[in-house]
């Protein structure tokens, strides 16, 4: 039986790499909270920032679940709390980004629309809804696919068998991901729109880089799991 293990060098760099990312998230949400009353925390997104740290902090701490032989609690946190928190994270800097753009350009052709989006805290309604919407994504998929671990032959050596989570992991992860891809979409055309704004709002730039590389990403990761369905694919289960 064959599945991802501490001691494997293709482990030991994701558990580095996680490492790194929950340490430099984790300092950046003290400094947010440290400096949480200043102009610049305020105008970054105010609340909206904690909001979308959190849940990649969560993420990181999730790599565990990853590592070992599968388990039905372990496939249930896989393909439930990761996706639910990157959910959360995207949907965030897509209303970032569409916030930004309507400082500038629609709050003045909409005002009365512009007033009640503030009126009704619009952003956290739209993390709210997108969340229910993922949940109700998930539900469905956990209805489709069975949680407990499988196990299948590797194709490059049929002697060895490869526990993973979820056998038709391809449209599992597709169907999942799904409306963290249009979000991501939504996303990057708000930021692009705004790319010509000030500079103090410059921040546009840099979400059209993170959408950006999120697409090359998400290109590479479809391209790796269609040529290579050994064991490092049940990372992505």
């Amino acid at each position: 039986l064959a599945f991802l293990e501490w001691h494997k060098v293709p482990t030991i760099i994701v558990a580095i790499l996680g490492a790194l990312g929950f340490l430099s998230t984790l300092a950046i949400l003290v400094i947010f909270w440290r400096h949480f009353q200043t102009p610049m925390v305020r105008s970054a997104g105010g609340p909206m920032c904690f909001l979308m740290l959190t849940p990649l902090l969560v993420a990181y701490t999730l790599l565990p679940v990853y590592v070992g032989p599968p388990t039905v609690s372990t496939c249930l946190c896989r393909q439930t709390f990761f996706t639910f928190c990157f959910t959360v994270c995207i949907a965030c800097i897509t209303v970032r980004s569409f916030q930004i753009v309507c400082v500038f350009k629609l709050a003045r052709r909409f005002p009365r629309a512009y007033a009640y989006w503030v009126r009704y805290h619009g952003p956290y309604v739209f993390v709210a809804f997108m969340t229910a919407l993922k949940v109700g994504i998930v539900a469905g998929s956990l209805l489709v696919t069975s949680a407990s671990p499988t196990a299948h032959a590797d194709p490059n050596d049929p002697k060895t068998m490869i526990l993973s989570c979820n056998p038709n992991y391809h449209k599992g992860i597709l169907f999942n991901t799904c409306l963290d891809l249009l979000l991501s979409v939504v996303g990057f055309s708000f930021a692009y729109t705004g790319k010509g704004l000030p500079t103090n709002y410059n921040e546009a730039k840099f979400i059209t880089f993170c959408m950006t590389f999120y697409f090359t990403s998400s290109i590479s990761l479809c391209t790796f799991m269609t040529v290579y369905e050994g064991v490092l694919v049940t990372i992505v289960d």
